[in-house]
C-alpha cells in the first residue's frame, strides 16, 4: 500500500520560511494558517501599525513577521504572526482546537478582555487603567486614567483557558501609575496656589483638572495640561469679575471661555440618559413646558417642527426657528429650532438638547458642541444614549461645570428575532429598513405590489413629507414602514418589528458594517409603550446571508464612544472677524486655514471639525465674489449647498456673483422649471434649491426675495412627492427609472 505524504503549502512570502524557528515542523505552521482567522496570535497591519502607515506590508515585512495569508483589497486584511509567538499559538491550538464553534468563543473571550479595558495597541497589549489621586490640601480626589503594560502571558492565558478570576488577578496585581506620587506633589501644589487665589471658586476647578487627568497622557503632558487648565480657570474666575466679554488669544485655547453668557451663568446641567422609547424626551418637555423662557434644540427640521407642535398642543406659546425659516409666535415663551440656530447670547431659563450622542457624527457634530458649552441657560437638559456620558462629562467638565446624571430604563425591551422574515410575508405595524434612497424605493415597490399600502422614509424627503408619511403608517392607513435609518432619529412610530434589508451601509467613501449603536438606535424603534407590548428586531430573507448573523452579535454590545474622542469645533463669526483683524487677511479660505492651525494648539480635548466642504465653497466664493464683506462671505460657505449635485454648485455661485456685482441674487428661475407633476426626482432636485433659496433669503434680506412664491412652490412639490409616494405605480426602475438614483439618504 503507498504511504501518503502531507506536504506543506509554501508560504506566500517563500523567504520568509527564514524565519521559521528551526524546531517548528513546517506543518505545525501549516496549522497555524488554516487557523488564523481565530487565533489571537495571528495579527492584522492595523494591530501593530499606526494608523496611516505609509506601505503597511512592507513595514511588517521589516518588523520581521511571517506573512500567513495575502489581503484582499476591500474584503479582508493581510495576516502575519510573530516567529516567537508560533508556539504559543501552537500550544493555543492544542488547547481550544479550530472547530466551527471556536470563532465566536474567540469574539466573546475578546469581549471580555475589552470590558477589562485590554486592548492591542501596535503589537503589545495594555489596559486603560485609573488611579485615584489624593489631594490633601484641598481634601480633593482626582482620577487619573493611564495606558498599563498587560503582560502578552496573561492574555494568552485568558483566550486559552477563558479563566476571567485569573485574568483579574493577574490584572489586579499590575503595578499602579509609576508616577503617582510626583503627580500628587504636583497637582496638590497647583491647587493650593489655586485656593490663595480664589478659594471660593475651587468648585470650578476641579472639574476641568478631571477633565485633564481622564486624558491617558505622560505624566509630563498631564502635569503641563492642567497647567493650562488651571490658567484658563484664573482667566475665568477674572473675566466674570472684571470683563463682559473675552477678548484676548486664550480663548482660542480654551474654548468654552468664548461663550462668556453661558460661562456667567453658572449652569446647572442635568443628563437624561437611556435608550429609545425610555421617556426621556417626554419628561425633559414636561419641564420645557414650565418654563417662561426655554429653547428646544433639535437634530432636525422634522423634530423641531414636532416640538414647535407638541408645546403649543399644550397651550405653551412657542416660535420657530430652522436653517430656512423663522415663524415668531405671539407671546413666545420657548423656542423650537435645530440644533445650528442656537442662540449663545441671550439668557434663558431651560434649554433642552436632543440626541446629543450626535456629537461623535463626523459632519455635524460641531453643533453640539456648541450648544452644550455654549446655549446661556440656567438649566440645560441634555438628552443622549448612555455611551456618550463621559465625553459630555468631560467637556462640561472644562466648562467648569458639574453634572447630574439621571437614567431612564425602556418600558419593554426588544428581542432578536430567530430567523429571517421574507418581503412577502410582512405583517401590519412592520419597519423594513434599507440604507439608500434606491432600495427603499426598490423595496417599497416590491412589498406594494399585491396592493398593500406603504408608507416610506429617507433623507431626501422633505420633513412635510416625512411627517405625513409616519402619520399614514401611525394612524393604519398604510400598514408597511419602509424607511432609511431616518427613523432612527425622534421619529415615535408604533412599529412592532424592525426588520434589517441589510447590515451594510454607504457612508459617502464605501461600503461598511453597521455600528452598535446605528443598530441599537434603529432597533429601539420597534416596540411602543401602550401600542406594543413588545418589540422585535430582525432581517429581511432578501439580506445578505450573514445578515442575521451579524444583527445577533451586534445587539448584546453596547454601543461605545470614539476612542480618544476630541469635540468637534466649527469656526463661528467671532473666530473669522478675530484672525482676519490680527493677521490682516481678506481671503476667507486663508482665514479658514489659520482657524485650523490656531484650534489645534487645544488638541487634547478638541479637534477641528469637519470643514472640507466650507473650505471648498470659500475658496469658491472668494473667486467669484471678492467684493462682498468678509462676513457675508463667511455666511455663504455655510449654506446648506448640495456639492453632490454640480448643478445646485453653480446655481449657488451664480447667485452669489450676481450678489457682489448688483447687490441683487437675481431671479428665481427654478420657479418655473419643475411643478408638483413632475418625476420623484426632479421634484427632489428643486424642493432642495427651494430650501438653499429659503436659507439665504433668511440670512440676505432684500437680496432674494420671491418668498411667498417659493413657499407655494415647495408647498405644491411636497404634495406632489406625497402623490407619488402614495400611488400605486413603480417608483424605480433598475435603468432610466422615474426615481432616479444615487445613495443619498
Amino acid at each position: 500500500m503507498a504511504t501518503t505524504t502531507t506536504t506543506p503549502r509554501p508560504l506566500p512570502h517563500p523567504r520568509h520560511a527564514a524565519r521559521i524557528p528551526a524546531h517548528i515542523d513546517p506543518l505545525a505552521l501549516d496549522r497555524i494558517r488554516l487557523a488564523g482567522y481565530v487565533l489571537p496570535q495571528v495579527v492584522r497591519p492595523a494591530d501593530m501599525l499606526e494608523e496611516g502607515t505609509p506601505e503597511p506590508e512592507a513595514e511588517m515585512d521589516r518588523l520581521g513577521l511571517i506573512l500567513l495569508q495575502r489581503g484582499a483589497a476591500g474584503q479582508r486584511p493581510s495576516r502575519w504572526i510573530d516567529p516567537a509567538l508560533i508556539e504559543e499559538a501552537l500550544r493555543h491550538l492544542d488547547a481550544v482546537g479550530s472547530g466551527q464553534t471556536i470563532r465566536p468563543l474567540m469574539t466573546e473571550r475578546a469581549a471580555v478582555l475589552d470590558g477589562l479595558g485590554v486592548n492591542r495597541r501596535l503589537g503589545a497589549w495594555e489596559r486603560e487603567a485609573r488611579q485615584g489621586l489624593e489631594l490633601p490640601s484641598a481634601d480633593m480626589r482626582l482620577t487619573v486614567a493611564y495606558g498599563q503594560a498587560v503582560p502578552a502571558a496573561a492574555v494568552w492565558d485568558f483566550f486559552r483557558t477563558g479563566d476571567r478570576p485569573a485574568l483579574v488577578r493577574a490584572l489586579s496585581a499590575l503595578p499602579g501609575h509609576p508616577q503617582a506620587a510626583e503627580l500628587t506633589a504636583q497637582l496638590d501644589a497647583l491647587v493650593e496656589r489655586a485656593q490663595a487665589f480664589a478659594d471660593d471658586q475651587l468648585g470650578s476647578l476641579e472639574p476641568a483638572l478631571q477633565a485633564e487627568c481622564a486624558q491617558p497622557q505622560a505624566a509630563e503632558t498631564l502635569i503641563a495640561a492642567c497647567q493650562r487648565a488651571f490658567e484658563r480657570w484664573v482667566h475665568r474666575v477674572h473675566e466674570q469679575d472684571t470683563l463682559e466679554d473675552l477678548n484676548d488669544e486664550l480663548a482660542f485655547q480654551g474654548y468654552p471661555d468664548s461663550f462668556g453668557a453661558a460661562r456667567r451663568l453658572q449652569r446647572q446641567v442635568t443628563l437624561f440618559v437611556g435608550p429609545p422609547n425610555s421617556g426621556k424626551t417626554y419628561q425633559a418637555f414636561e419641564r420645557l413646558a414650565q418654563a417662561e423662557k426655554g429653547a428646544y434644540l433639535a437634530p432636525l427640521r422634522l423634530l423641531a417642527l414636532e416640538g414647535r407642535d407638541r408645546l403649543a398642543g399644550r397651550g405653551v406659546p412657542c416660535s420657530l426657528r430652522t436653517g430656512e425659516e423663522n415663524v415668531p409666535a405671539p407671546d413666545a415663551r420657548v423656542i423650537s429650532s435645530t440644533i445650528e440656530m442656537v442662540d449663545t447670547n441671550t439668557p434663558i431659563e431651560v434649554a433642552v438638547i436632543d440626541e446629543a450622542q450626535m456629537i461623535f457624527d463626523p459632519s455635524r457634530g460641531w453643533a453640539w458642541t456648541q450648544a452644550i458649552v455654549g446655549v446661556p441657560a440656567k438649566e440645560l437638559l441634555i438628552i443622549c444614549s448612555d455611551y456618550a456620558v463621559e465625553a459630555l462629562r468631560n467637556l462640561l467638565g472644562l466648562c467648569g461645570e458639574q453634572v447630574t446624571v439621571r437614567r431612564f430604563e425602556r418600558k419593554q425591551h426588544v428581542e432578536l428575532l430567530p430567523a429571517p422574515v421574507s418581503l412577502h410575508a410582512l405583517k401590519k405595524g412592520d419597519a423594513v429598513v434599507a440604507f439608500s434612497r434606491r432600495d427603499v424605493l426598490m423595496l417599497r415597490d416590491q412589498a406594494s405590489a399585491d396592493g398593500t399600502p406603504v408608507s416610506v422614509i429617507y433623507g431626501a424627503l422633505p420633513p412635510e413629507v416625512r411627517r405625513r408619511e409616519a402619520e399614514r403608517f401611525a394612524q393604519g392607513e398604510s400598514h408597511i414602514l419602509i424607511a432609511t435609518d431616518a427613523i432612527g432619529m425622534g421619529l415615535n412610530l408604533p412599529v412592532r418589528r424592525v426588520l434589517f434589508s441589510t447590515l451594510t451601509k454607504f457612508d459617502g467613501q464605501g461600503d461598511r458594517s453597521l455600528t452598535e449603536s446605528e443598530v441599537h438606535q434603529i432597533a429601539g424603534r420597534a416596540g411602543r409603550f401602550g401600542i406594543h407590548e413588545e418589540g422585535f428586531a430582525g432581517v429581511l430573507k432578501e439580506a445578505e446571508p450573514s445578515a442575521l448573523k451579524q444583527l445577533r452579535l451586534l445587539m448584546p454590545r453596547a454601543p461605545k464612544a470614539p476612542r480618544h474622542f476630541k469635540a468637534p469645533v466649527a469656526p463661528n463669526w467671532w473666530h473669522i472677524e478675530t484672525i482676519a483683524e490680527r493677521l490682516g487677511k481678506n481671503s476667507l479660505a486663508e482665514v479658514l486655514r489659520v482657524f485650523v492651525e490656531q484650534l489645534q494648539l487645544d488638541n487634547s480635548h478638541f479637534a477641528v471639525a469637519e470643514l472640507e466642504q466650507m473650505l471648498e465653497l470659500a475658496g469658491e466664493i472668494d473667486r467669484v465674489a471678492a467684493k462682498l464683506p468678509l462676513r457675508q462671505r463667511f455666511t455663504y460657505a455655510q449654506a446648506p449647498v448640495d456639492t453632490r449635485t454640480a448643478g445646485q454648485v453653480a446655481q449657488f455661485l451664480e447667485w452669489v456673483a450676481h450678489h457682489a456685482r448688483s447687490g441683487q441674487a437675481g431671479p428665481a428661475w427654478f420657479l418655473n422649471d419643475t411643478d408638483e407633476n413632475s418625476r420623484l426626482e426632479r421634484m427632489e432636485q428643486a424642493l432642495r434649491t427651494c430650501t438653499l433659496w429659503l436659507w439665504l433669503d433668511l440670512r440676505f434680506p432684500g437680496v432674494y426675495g420671491e418668498v411667498d412664491e417659493v413657499m407655494d412652490l415647495r408647498s405644491r412639490l411636497n404634495d406632489g412627492i406625497e402623490r407619488a409616494l402614495k400611488a400605486k405605480r413603480p417608483l424605480w426602475q433598475k435603468r432610466g427609472g422615474p426615481g432616479g438614483g444615487g445613495r443619498r439618504r
